[in-house]
Order: structure tokens, then C-alpha cells, then sequence
């Protein structure tokens, strides 16, 4: 009883108190009611949006179909100069050779030489080449030149690309007629001598276990997208995988290496050099023959013909593929 008391007198003096106003309220007044939005409609300022940026010009002669390539090809072939704003660098050094950018090209012996180094001692693949900022994750050797430019080095020596039929969007594209077929070499100096090697001497077969055999690449030749040669882009030169964009490719699938321990290939890390050490990747062509000599000579200055080969390097003769020794065993 007394706590009910208690409680009732504390009730009671509670509502005889008087709140008292907070410090700094007595002036405090609410706010106006918001003005129409018709009235002040006229006084708001229109956000003005800059005009869009154009895409920069692209250059008169930068190469932006298939047909643009086999142009400049026929142009060099027949001894025209090739001088346009954005055109590939071709310099002829005499009658059968030329450069493209830093890709050199021998018409006579029909292959095309492509400086790069050894990008990866370890690891599984997807591409042989990748060319500078490309996927170098997954790559045996960097390339220095676009890739661009090697396609172009190998219409000089006379081969074609690989001609997709892509008439029905629903489909993936088939191939209506294979490329031409390359054989493809490794050179590097070992102990002050060129050592020369198959491109399959740096792979390492996961099902096989050990290097394949001699394997078939094709110039299978990368797309146009957006008038763009799309290898430039993705940078992608010689693929171990279906890939539309590289330049060349190998024929036949063993699988995707991120999908099963014994697919794809993988760096032979007992056959590689060093990471770093620069090789020459030979893109050879097969068959006999070789391309027609050039037209008229180019004007303008004659670029010095390119270093002598290492003293012990086998010769090769013309029109042939070169003589690779066995590789030593593992």
C-alpha cells in the first residue's frame, strides 16, 4: 500500500511541473512551407551536357579489313612503296627480303622470323606466343612485333589465311578451307652457339607425358572487329586452344589444361632456357617452292640487311625446311 501510495503523489507532482524550454530554443520558429514548384521552375538552371567526344581519327592507311592486308602485301610484293600515315613498316632489303616493323621476312626461303623471348619456365598453357601485354599468364614466349605485322610477313612468303563460314549467327563458324600449314622452330644461343629446335621441344604433353611429336599449325589469320585487326587488341599470335583471334594455330584439341590434370600442355621447364633470353620463333612454311622475287626496287633509303648467323648454326637450304637435330633426352 504504501508503494502504491508512493507512486501516486509522484504522478501527481509530475503533471504540476512545467517543461521547461531547452537552451537556445526560445527563437526557434518552423519552417515556412516549401515554395511551389511552379514558381520557382523559372529560376533553375538546365544542366548543360558537353557535346560527346568523337573517336580519334584513324590513320589513312592503318590496315581495317582482311582485304586491307592482302592490298599492302600485293603493294610490297610488287616493289610499290607503302608510305601511308598508320601503314605497317615495310623496308625491302633486296631482292627476296624485307621487314615488317621487326618481323623479318625471307620470301625465298619462304619463313618469317619473329623476335621474341622465353616468357614462362613453369605452368600449364593456353597460347605458344603472346605478344607484349597480352596473356603472358598462360604464354611459353613474348613477342616483340605486333601481331599484325606477322601476318602480313606471311602473305609476302605466299600463303593464305584460313576461310571461315560464318553465314548462320545461331552457329559457332566453321572452317570452309583450312590455312596454309607451317612448321614452327625455336632459335637461341646456348654456350655462344645458335641451338635450333621445334616449337614442340618447349611443351610438355600432361597425357603423354613428355613432348609431342611434330604437330601441324595453320596461318589461320585473326578476325576484324570494328575495323580493328582484333590479334592488336587481344594480342594473342600463336594459340594451343580454338581461338578465332590468333594469328596461327595448332591443329587438334587435346583439351583446356584448367580442366583436368591430364589435358593440354604445360611448359617442358627441363627444355626451356632461362626466362628472359631472347629466341627467335620461325614460322616455316611447308611444301616446296618459294615466293616470286620482288617487283621494282622500293624508294627511299635500303635498311641494312640483317645480322650474319651465329657461326655453328646448321645451314638451310633454300625452298627447305631447317635441318633440326634430335633433342637430347630429358
Amino acid at each position: 500500500m504504501r508503494a502504491a501510495a508512493r507512486l501516486a503523489l509522484l504522478v501527481a507532482l509530475a503533471g504540476c511541473t512545467k517543461p521547461e524550454t531547452p537552451p537556445g530554443w526560445k527563437d526557434y520558429q518552423p519552417d515556412a512551407a516549401a515554395p511551389d514548384a511552379a514558381a520557382t521552375a523559372g529560376r533553375r538552371k538546365k544542366l548543360k551536357l558537353p557535346p560527346p567526344t568523337p573517336p580519334p581519327a584513324r590513320p589513312a592507311g592503318e590496315p581495317k579489313s582482311a582485304a586491307d592486308l592482302n592490298a599492302l602485301s600485293d603493294q610490297a610484293a610488287e616493289g610499290q612503296p607503302v608510305d601511308k600515315p598508320g601503314a605497317p613498316p615495310i623496308q625491302r632489303i633486296d631482292q627476296y627480303r624485307l621487314r615488317v616493323g621487326q618481323v623479318f621476312v625471307d620470301r625465298k626461303q619462304r619463313r618469317v622470323d619473329i623476335p621474341s623471348r622465353l616468357n614462362m619456365v613453369e605452368g600449364i598453357l593456353e597460347y605458344y606466343a603472346v605478344a607484349s601485354n597480352g596473356k603472358l599468364h598462360e604464354s611459353v614466349l613474348e613477342v616483340l612485333p605486333e601481331p599484325s605485322h606477322i601476318h602480313l610477313g606471311l602473305l609476302l612468303v605466299g600463303l593464305e589465311t584460313t576461310v571461315w563460314d560464318r553465314s548462320d549467327p545461331n552457329k559457332m563458324p566453321s572452317i570452309t578451307k583450312a590455312g596454309s600449314p607451317l612448321d614452327l622452330y625455336v632459335e637461341w644461343t646456348h654456350d655462344g652457339k645458335t641451338r635450333r629446335e621445334r616449337a614442340e621441344y618447349f611443351l610438355y604433353n600432361r597425357k603423354a607425358k613428355g613432348a609431342p611429336p611434330p604437330q601441324t599449325w595453320r596461318f589461320q589469320g585473326s578476325v576484324f572487329w570494328n575495323n580493328r585487326y582484333a590479334a592488336d587488341l587481344d594480342r594473342s599470335v600463336v594459340g594451343l586452344i580454338p581461338d578465332e583471334q590468333t594469328v596461327v594455330n595448332i591443329v587438334g584439341d587435346i583439351g583446356n589444361p584448367y580442366r583436368g590434370d591430364d589435358l593440354g600442355y604445360e611448359v617442358y621447364k627441363e627444355h626451356v632456357p632461362p626466362k628472359g633470353t631472347p629466341v627467335t620463333l620461325v614460322l616455316q612454311a611447308r611444301g616446296d617452292g618459294e615466293a616470286p622475287p620482288l617487283g621494282a626496287p622500293l624508294k627511299g633509303p635500303v635498311p641494312p640487311p640483317p645480322p650474319a648467323p651465329i657461326p655453328g648454326a646448321p645451314p638451310t637450304p633454300p625452298g627447305a625446311p631447317p635441318a633440326i637435330p634430335s633433342p637430347p633426352p630429358p
